[in-house]
């Protein structure tokens, strides 16, 4: 076997050691923690928390990992530093009360000196100060010498840092850190605690075998045996690389590499390895951080961890927005980030598969938000450079201006902070907060510290081990309630009122998964010589394998002992409707939107469902329709609904189709509509036995949830009828008011009362004032033709007059409206090849509001391209305008007008500075705007 060298080849001869040492190859955790108590997995450990305090499950007690990792509290380093990432992978070897601290040693060292065949001169250790068995192990057995061993405290060596004096408390431990030389300078005084960046840390060995306290009254630490040797081991893979590929730089490895030859192929700027500074430098920043954020935003879409306003959400947009803007400093003014995905899914994809599963997703999505940015950016740019003007002479960034950059033009606070730096101006940081704390709270956990807390039921897993599920079958049972906890703590019994969390020798209560909500129900017991109780059961979770219930006590006193656990049967019977109907809403989308749709998440509850997937652009009415008739049809098909347990690859075998973000085991369980033919999904949740028992099934609405992604909020059952009714009732209620023509269908009915941006119960009424508004304008009109004295011609003549007034007051209104979207047309503005680009839809527009709003765009945006659309009466319009340098630089509103209005089934033209067309085909307006940036591009680079 030769020495390992490229990343693949690091990663898998790690594994491979320790599995030789008896740890069990164990695969990485999702970034998205099951837990919440960080917002990404941010360390190999992370999920071995229960076996480290020794309540965990798994039938081992060592383990390796390559585990994959987000933190962003160092963003501002990323690609400035050699070693600064967003996303990276941690190389990990655990004991779980098992090896200890010099099987840990030994082996570490034989892994790098023997395996890698480092140069033990080369590799210096650091220990903790009280830790004088690491001290001894490395000094006498592995025979370091007395100066290549320091000695250091609790912030480089105690972990969590600074906990024994400062918190927090729970499991902690001292640390031993391998670093290697660089040799970066020749001083023989250098060593590893100077900040040279010449001894780089690559293995660091975590014991923790104390429970940490508040530190004692004379402030000395106070540690306590935690009764168990446990091992945590880190070693960061890209460190490794580096040493073993002879570089300094992480993102000199060859996995990078590939990433970064993306990136110079997508912006054309060389990226060059040995510059030290000036311009080549900082192209070389740029480069480094746009590589190193796309890598970490596909792994995050991977993971099922999307773009948002909030939360980890928020953490991937902004990722994906610095990617944006260096991008933008390289000299790429179109959406492009997502061309340099392929190049993470050829380094990473073969360890990681999911990056191949969710390619497309990952592109659409990458695609979707940049372009969603880009919109905003040339207006936020000027409105920083405005910002700036206003700043520059108080040497302070308003916290007010960095405010609305944030939060009205989408600019991570960071990039203010590097471009007012750039400039010598800090943020006025107590203004920007105020403004912020009024506005909206960002959780900040991808900073926190992995904590280890307890309750008595976390506690108690060992001994209650796994709690069996017998809720597919039975929805009441008689079992015992084995342990009461009331604030996080054990007690014997709990009052009239109390808030508890218990666990059952058995359970029929569902514990929320698979996004399916947790079961309600009661849990009843005593009686017999003694009181009776009942808790009222209000949710239903599982901790590992330990399925844990929440609840209050309604009556009496309720106390372990043998209990009657009764599920509420309407809840159950109302949410596996909607879970089987994800399942045929999955299939349906498939079928009419096509089979790249995934679901991206869902909600099953026993009021409705809502499922999430991916899609570039919305769905029409009719695709609608469509999906929601293809469901009623399966229903209606009486097909039986079967679940089976299943080896993962067999399923796989099988096309089953996985759920999003969900972790599987060897074993899987599968449900089967008609034996696959309509859907086959994993799925531990529970459905219906035949889709006839779902009854009814309507699509309540759709909505865009981020870029590339959608949201379908359904009913079905009962809450179904309910609206149907609703709908039929309000449709001839419609009818009725119009004059007895045809009752409206359901979307119609939808329609209207988007329409009139009111709940579909208030259309009716909406509808009677525009009958009643519209008969009093007919009545006049009669009047005037009836009632008028003078001739025939004189009343004629006062009734064009009325009409002329009427149809001056319809455009006039029409204008004011198209007018009120001047603002909205503005934001659209984009970069497209050195110019800037509106296009955009104008909604209830006709061709003269139309140029009217165009000459206001005009008026404010004189040198940019405009291209505006509307549809009026099913048919096409469009209005384009074009500045006068752009006009010198090839590009004819005559032209463009001429191309958009083939695309719309239709002609027209004009003059170089303003031109009009029309089409009969209104449905392929969108298309056309979409083509927009890609003709304006195309007729600017044939002049240049």
């Amino acid at each position: 076997m030769g020495i390992p060298r490229s990343t693949a080849e690091i990663r898998e001869a790690f594994q491979a050691f320790f599995a030789e040492k008896g740890c069990v190859r164990y695969a990485s955790a999702s970034l998205v923690p099951e837990s919440d108590t960080t917002l990404f997995t941010v360390a190999g450990m992370s999920q071995f928390k229960d076996m480290f305090l020794g309540r965990g499950t798994h039938p081992f007690t060592r383990a390796t990992t390559s585990q994959k990792c987000i933190r962003t509290n160092d963003i501002l380093n990323v690609g400035r530093t050699a070693r600064h990432h967003t996303f990276f992978e941690m190389l990990g070897n655990f004991s779980f009360n098992d090896y200890f601290k010099k099987e840990a040693i030994h082996w570490a060292w034989e892994f790098l000196t023997q395996r890698l065949q480092l140069d033990p001169t080369r590799l210096s250790i650091s220990v903790h100060r009280i830790d004088g068995e690491a001290y001894r192990i490395w000094r006498e057995e592995i025979g370091i010498p007395a100066e290549r061993i320091f000695k250091l405290g609790d912030a480089d060596n105690f972990w969590p840092a600074n906990a024994p004096s400062e918190g927090p408390e729970g499991p902690g431990g001292c640390c031993s850190e391998i670093f290697w030389d660089h040799r970066t300078n020749d001083d023989p005084a250098d060593n590893l605690t100077s900040s040279t960046g010449r001894f780089v840390e690559i293995w660091n060995l975590v014991f923790p075998e104390f429970n940490v306290r508040k530190p004692n009254p004379d402030g000395t630490p106070n540690l306590e045996n935690l009764g168990r040797s446990n091992i945590d081991t880190g070693s960061g893979l890209e460190r490794v690389a580096a040493v073993m590929q002879g570089v300094y730089n992480n993102f000199d490895i060859d996995l990078f590499q590939t990433i970064i030859r993306a990136v110079v192929a997508v912006s054309g700027v060389p990226y060059v390895k040995d510059a030290k500074g000036g311009p080549e430098a900082d192209r070389n920043v740029l480069t480094r951080r746009v590589s190193d954020h796309v890598r970490a935003v596909s792994f995050c879409i991977a993971d099922g961890a999307l773009p948002g306003n909030n939360d980890r959400g928020y953490i991937v947009r902004r990722l994906i927005r610095r990617a944006t803007l260096d991008i933008t400093r390289l000299g790429v003014e179109q959406a492009r980030l997502h061309e340099i995905v392929p190049a993470v899914v050829e380094a990473m994809g073969e360890t990681y598969p999911e990056l191949g599963r969710r390619r497309e997703l990952i592109v659409e999505t990458l695609k979707a938000e940049e372009q969603m940015f880009r919109r905003t950016l040339g207006k936020g740019m000027d409105l920083f450079e405005r910002a700036l003007a206003r700043n520059k002479a108080s040497g302070v960034f308003s916290g007010d201006d960095a405010f609305e950059l944030v939060t009205t033009n989408g600019f991570p606070k960071e990039i203010i902070e590097e471009l007012a730096g750039a400039e010598n101006l800090k943020i006025d940081e107590q203004r920007f907060a105020e403004r912020w704390d009024e506005f909206v709270k960002i959780s900040q956990g991808d900073r926190k510290v992995e904590v280890f807390t307890s309750t008595a039921l976390q506690q108690a897993k060992p001994r209650l081990g796994a709690t069996p599920f017998i809720g597919y079958s039975e929805l009441e049972t008689l079992t015992a309630l084995t342990l009461l906890e009331v604030d996080g703590q054990e007690v014997a019994q709990a009052p009239l009122g109390a808030k508890v969390r218990f666990a059952l020798e058995r359970t029929p209560f569902y514990a929320e998964s698979g996004g399916q909500v947790g079961d309600i129900g009661r849990v009843r017991g005593g009686g017999i010589g003694s009181e009776p109780f009942e808790i009222r059961v209000v949710d239903t979770q599982k901790d590992d394998k330990l399925v844990i219930h929440f609840g209050e006590v309604t009556r009496g006193t309720a106390k372990p002992g043998q209990v009657k656990a009764e599920v509420d049967e309407d809840s159950r019977k109302a949410t596996t409707r909607h879970h089987t109907s994800t399942h045929l809403l999955h299939s349906a989308l498939g079928h009419v939107l096509g089979h790249h749709v995934e679901q991206q998440g869902s909600k099953v509850e026993p009021a409705s469902l809502r499922f999430d997937y991916n899609n570039p652009t919305p769905p029409t009415r009719e695709q609608l329709a469509e999906v929601e008739r293809w469901v009623n049809e399966r229903v209606a098909g009486r097909y039986p609904v079967a679940a089976n347990e299943l080896p993962i690859e067999e399923a796989k075998k099988l096309g089953a189709k996985a759920q999003f973000g969900e972790k599987y085991g060897q074993h899987v369980r599968v449900i089967s509509i008609a034996g696959g033919e309509v859907s086959r999904e994993f799925c531990g949740g529970c459905h219906v036995v035949n889709t006839a028992d779902i009854g009814t099934f309507r699509i309540v609405k759709d909505e865009a949830t981020a870029a590339g992604i959608r949201r379908i909020i359904a009913v079905a059952g009962d809450a179904a009828e309910q609206l149907v009714n609703e709908q039929q009732s309000v449709a001839r209620a419609c009818a009725t008011i119009v004059g007895g023509a045809g009752a409206a269908d359901a979307m119609e009915v939808e329609e209207l009362a988007r329409s009139f941006k009111v709940p579909v119960r208030e259309v009716p009424g909406r509808l009677e004032l525009l009958v009643r508004e519209v008969t009093d304008l007919a009545t006049r009109l009669m009047t005037t033709m009836t009632g008028a004295n003078g001739s025939l011609t004189e009343r004629v003549d006062q009734l064009q007059v009325e009409l002329k007034r009427l149809r001056r007051l319809a455009e006039e209104r029409k204008s004011q409206a198209a007018a009120g979207s001047i603002d909205r047309v503005l934001a659209a503005a984009s970069p497209v090849g050195g110019a800037e680009l509106i296009a955009a839809t104008v909604e209830g527009a006709d061709a003269k509001s139309l140029r009217s709003l165009l000459d206001l765009v005009r008026q404010r945006k004189p040198e940019c391209v405009a291209v505006l659309g509307a549809v009026d009466g099913g048919k096409a319009l469009l209005a384009v305008s074009v500045g006068p340098a752009l006009i010198k630089r090839g590009l004819s509103a005559g032209d463009l007008v001429g191309k958009l209005a083939k695309l719309v089934g239709g002609g027209g033209g004009g003059k170089p500075d303003v031109a009009q067309a029309g089409g009969k085909d209104g449905a392929q307006l969108p298309a056309a705007l979409a083509a927009v940036p890609r003709l304006v591009e195309d007729a600017l680079a044939a002049k240049a």
